[in-house]
């Protein structure tokens, strides 16, 4: 499933500024042209409707002239579209789409005037980047991968090489010449070197489309999948080593075995030649990292590619290459500052696009070398991972506060010092968010060579795994390896006739390698200081309610949480994005932690991970970070919303990521109760910790009916199975486990009212076949035989039975095959306790 967008995709203004805005702000005061003095309420629908009644027209007249057959004309309009697009109000940009906009400027990307199909892409990108996915949706239903692909990219990538070189030398008239012959080779001339500082926006325009396409829908995937071969060559022309200027730099530190003469030759050559400008190079490692995401089909033709030792060459090179940087119109020269936060950028994506094809199993094709160079560079990821978010929000309010408050709001502003400032804090932010996305996909693969391989059936429990983020209502038939909300499941074992179910002793042990070990001895304390929000965070919505204070017997070693807040406040437009991505940074750090959990989980029972675990540091770790995580959770639920059922775009942008926020606060927890809570774990877990979890499978988060809520309620199920049996669990905290638990089954052929999904269903089973399947626990005589839960799960069977039939094989093979198993399980289960209950 293509994930959700990573992180905040830079907009451009228009390479050619149009010579006049065509949709200025009107002035709420016009005068009154009646003679009767109107009341305020007439006077203001008379004011709405000159104003609708002016921006139409003004809406009209703009796309006439991009219709216009005046180039000239068809220029100014798309320019000035590419820059209005980014401040106008939704009712004009809702007029405007209704008048085929979309559509207009997809005509004009096969427009004659190269000019006017640059501006237009511009527009297009402008459009992508802030509107909604449905946007997106509608520039692929009116066919916006045509004039890409089969116009655009094949211009661009035979140009590359050439846009490298020196220019060459202007065009001069034929002497003798008149005057107008000289006026039309200078206006050519001028045409060739636009042409060449247009190259690389151009460029980077068609890598934000793809980007945002690959980033959207599965049916969108595959359109660009036909065109797979043209996007990894287009992307990877402009992430040549030598394009970049590393095949230079790697000369300048290597043993020299030219000739002398052989050499200055070469060095003069390479002193005259410029190198593709970092920013456009980003855009086409994060189109590739988003095209390969999730998508397999596509790998073997990167694989294959002689240009794949590059992105080797990006990830090992730790400062960016001297070469001069090709001119652009938005980027007249290299600036050293930003060279290296682009330059950081591009090698965090270098190592998440090798990741990507590693993670598809198998050891051919040199997987075994990229991850042994993936293993040498995760420090690349770990130097991020040590930023202080508190730090670095006090210097954004610091910096905004510095800024003469006359020139907050006006045009100059993006130019002025501290404008500059906060936008590289933005861009520091964005590759921090970036490297917590792929170190949480790289915690999740770390065992993949003691798994053999990244098969489904090795996935053996729920959790965020690698994306948590489903963007799919629930019901839908996709056909991807991973689940549409990001939750591997256990598959449910047969029983035996000893009693033992089957594959319980088959299961391989896995390892982790020392390095792996070593990455995860001070990950989960970075991660948890990231995952705190700092006074930026979360301030785009505001709430009456003020956040309360956790019960102190929810954490016992500690008599407070950390809870998200919410403030009235206006926050400054220029410091929104920060919030924004700091905002974000909470719930990828906690995701993260959940995939870190995940894996250690996996490998737990092998001798090297179990020692690792029960060092006094690691328990103590586990407390601490098991105590916060709680805390984050409820303060992320404290104060929600009601949140109707529903898209999970249709949630506001906060509440959807406090929703994140609780779905990876307890997917997490429940990783730490398999580690922390099994036969060799010390974890303590208060007295409130399971009325908490239980409150909060009610949660308006954890009722949504989409893949996030459901997923909410399938670990918290989970959890609770591993809470309920654990050393010094009490009889009355395992029967409220358990009678919760079995309220989720069905009572003979009645459904639960509690309405659990399929899969929260079978995992509400699995819990309930751990937390009895020891007849000699302490509390098994006082709860499960005399409290009859062995009759009503007796009872539940028929409904269960039921259940299963209702999922349609074809539909849903697999998850029709994992209910019958979980059938089967119970009515072996249940048949055992029979049997044991005799005796």
């Amino acid at each position: 499933m293509p994930k959700a967008p990573r992180h905040r995709k830079r907009v451009r203004t228009a390479r050619l500024q149009a010579s006049a805005a065509p949709l200025q702000p009107q002035d709420s005061n016009q005068a009154q042209t009646s003679n009767e003095s109107p009341t305020p309420s007439q006077q203001h629908q008379q004011q709405q409707g000159k104003k609708v009644g002016k921006k139409e027209a003004e809406v009209t007249n703009l796309l006439d002239k991009l219709r216009s057959d005046k180039p000239d004309e068809r220029i100014w309009a798309s320019a000035a579209l590419s820059n209005i697009l980014l401040t106008l109000p939704p009712v004009t940009l809702r007029l405007l789409l209704s008048k085929n906009l979309i559509g207009l400027l997809i005509e004009r990307l096969t427009d004659a005037e190269e000019s006017v199909a640059v501006e237009a892409l511009g527009a297009l990108r402008n459009l992508a980047v802030t509107s909604p996915s449905s946007i997106v949706s509608e520039m692929h239903n009116k066919r916006l991968l045509l004039p890409l692909m089969s116009t655009h990219v094949p211009l661009l990538v035979p140009r590359v090489h050439e846009m490298l070189l020196p220019p060459a030398e202007p065009l001069k008239p034929t002497l003798p010449a008149t005057a107008e012959q000289r006026k039309q080779v200078d206006i050519q001339n001028a045409k060739n070197e636009q042409r060449r500082r247009m190259f690389w926006d151009w460029s980077e325009n068609v890598f934000m489309l793809l980007w945002c396409l690959a980033e959207s829908t599965t049916k969108i995937l595959g359109s660009l999948n036909a065109h797979a071969d043209k996007i990894v060559e287009f992307a990877l022309a402009y992430l040549d080593e030598g394009a970049l200027g590393l095949s230079a730099l790697g000369e300048e530190n290597g043993m020299d075995v030219e000739g002398k003469k052989s050499k200055k030759g070469k060095k003069a050559d390479e002193a005259k030649r410029e190198r593709v400008p970092l920013f456009v190079a980003v855009s086409a490692a994060q189109t590739l990292h988003a095209f390969l995401s999730s998508n397999p089909t596509s790998h073997l033709l990167l694989l294959q590619s002689p240009l794949l030792p590059s992105l080797t060459s990006i990830l090992t090179t730790s400062t960016p290459p001297t070469q001069k940087t090709a001119r652009t119109d938005s980027h007249a020269a290299s600036d050293p500052a930003s060279d290296a936060e682009d330059w950081l950028q591009l090698r965090v994506l270098a190592f998440g696009i090798l990741l990507e094809l590693t993670k598809a199993g198998g050891k051919g094709l040199g997987r075994d070398e990229m991850r042994e160079t993936l293993k040498e560079s995760q420090g690349l990821l770990l130097s991020l991972v040590a930023t202080d978010l508190n730090a670095v929000a006090a210097a954004s309010v610091q910096t905004h506060s510095e800024m003469d408050p006359k020139l907050v709001e006006a045009p100059s502003a993006a130019s002025t010092a501290q404008a500059i400032k906060l936008a590289s804090i933005e861009r520091q932010l964005s590759t921090l968010q970036l490297s917590l996305e792929i170190l949480g996909e790289w915690c999740a693969t770390l065992d993949a060579e003691g798994l053999g391989s990244m098969d489904e059936d090795d996935e053996d429990w729920g959790g965020i795994a690698v994306d948590g983020e489903g963007d799919v209502e629930m019901g839908m038939d996709e056909d991807d390896d991973v689940p549409a909300d990001g939750v591997f499941r256990k598959q449910l074992p047969k029983e035996e006739e000893d009693g033992m179910m089957a594959g319980e002793e088959e299961e391989p042990v896995v390892e982790l390698s020392s390095s792996a070990l070593s990455l995860f001895a001070d990950l989960p304390l970075q991660l948890l200081k990231l995952a705190h929000p700092t006074p930026l965070s979360f301030l785009r919505q505001p709430t009456d309610t003020t956040p309360t204070t956790a019960p102190s017997t929810l954490l016992p070693t500690s008599d407070a949480t950390s809870s998200t807040p919410s403030s009235t406040a206006d926050l400054p437009a220029l410091l929104t994005p920060i919030a924004d991505i700091l905002t974000t940074l909470h719930v990828r750090s906690l995701e993260c932690l959940n995939n870190l959990y995940i894996t250690l989980s996996r490998a737990s029972s092998s001798e090297s991970v179990s020692s690792f675990l029960s060092s006094e540091k690691q328990q103590s770790d586990l407390q601490q970070v098991w105590e916060a995580t709680l805390g984050l959770v409820q303060g992320a639920a404290e104060g929600a919303k009601s949140v109707e059922s529903g898209k999970e775009g249709d949630v506001e942008e906060v509440e959807q990521r406090k929703m994140e926020v609780v779905g990876a606060g307890v997917g997490a927890a429940w990783g730490m109760a398999r580690i922390g809570l099994g036969e060799e774990g010390k974890l303590i877990v208060g007295p409130s910790t399971t009325p908490f979890l239980i409150t909060m499978f009610s949660h308006p988060y954890a009722t949504l009916a989409t893949p996030a809520g459901e997923a909410v309620r399938v670990r918290i199920a989970g959890a609770l199975g591993w809470i309920g049996r654990r050393e010094d669990v009490s009889a009355e905290e395992n029967e409220s486990i358990g009678l919760f638990l079995l309220s989720l089954l069905p009572n003979g052929k009645t459904p639960s009212p509690l309405s659990p999904t399929p899969e929260v269903l079978l995992q509400a089973i699995d819990s309930l076949i751990d937390l009895y399947s020891d007849e000699e626990a302490p509390y098994d005589v006082p709860v499960f035989r005399e409290k009859g839960f062995l009759q009503r799960l007796d009872a539940s069977v028929a409904g269960v039975r039921a259940a299963a039939k209702k999922l349609d094989r074809k539909k849903f093979p697999e998850l029709r095959s994992r209910a019958d198993g979980a059938l089967e399980n119970l009515t072996g289960f249940v048949q055992y306790r029979k049997e044991v209950a005799r005796y």
